[in-house]
């Protein structure tokens, strides 16, 4: 359900993605500028979260979110769009949540992630882009595709796809959605 009032405005859209952007240049990341493009029927937002929901979910699981996934928090609480769902803290019962996914990934699924894992996006076949909270420096973690169906150990560990979730946003958000779509949704020809 979309509630207007939780929806931004494309100036405020606009300055998420250059707030993000700060980030991405700080660790030399590309540029999150061209979200504020798309037509805002493309995608779903959710109200910002609060900080000490942020705070809760660390102490409870004991990890720490990078600061760029916090700062997008902090004016969305999640988001879908265009078939990419960013996941927002709800509650640890909420499976389309961080914290639901976060308890069932690690506690419930029948090929357990290891808890340095923190699941942030699905990919719809039961794999997730997570955070890699044991390969973080600074304000950034890495971010590792989870595949459900693969079993890891120290010669085969999870893929690094990503230096940053400013960096996953602007390939898996946005050029992935360029390459099949225009800024208004439309279908490019092939």
């Amino acid at each position: 359900m979309r509630l207007n009032t939780l929806l931004f405005h494309s100036s405020e859209w606009f300055f998420l993605c250059l707030k993000l952007n700060e980030y991405g240049t700080k660790h030399n990341q590309p540029t999150l500028f061209f979200l504020h493009k798309f037509s805002a029927h493309l995608y779903q937002l959710h109200g910002a979260v609060d900080k000490n929901k942020i705070i809760a979910f660390e102490q409870r699981h004991e990890v720490v979110l990078p600061a760029d996934y916090k700062f997008f928090l902090s004016k969305t609480n999640g988001i879908d769009f265009m078939g990419v769902t960013v996941y927002g803290i709800f509650d640890d019962t909420t499976f389309k949540s961080i914290g639901g996914s976060y308890v069932f990934e690690h506690y419930e699924a029948g090929n357990p992630m290891p808890l340095n894992l923190i699941p942030f996006s699905p990919d719809g076949a039961g794999n997730h882009y997570c955070f890699d909270s044991n390969n973080c420096t600074n304000e950034v973690c890495k971010i590792i595709f989870w595949q459900h169906d693969l079993t890891y150990d120290s010669d085969n560990p999870p893929e690094i796809v990503n230096e940053s979730f400013a960096e996953w946003m602007k390939e898996v958000v946005i050029d992935w959605t360029l390459e099949d779509y225009d800024y208004n949704g439309n279908r490019k020809r092939q």
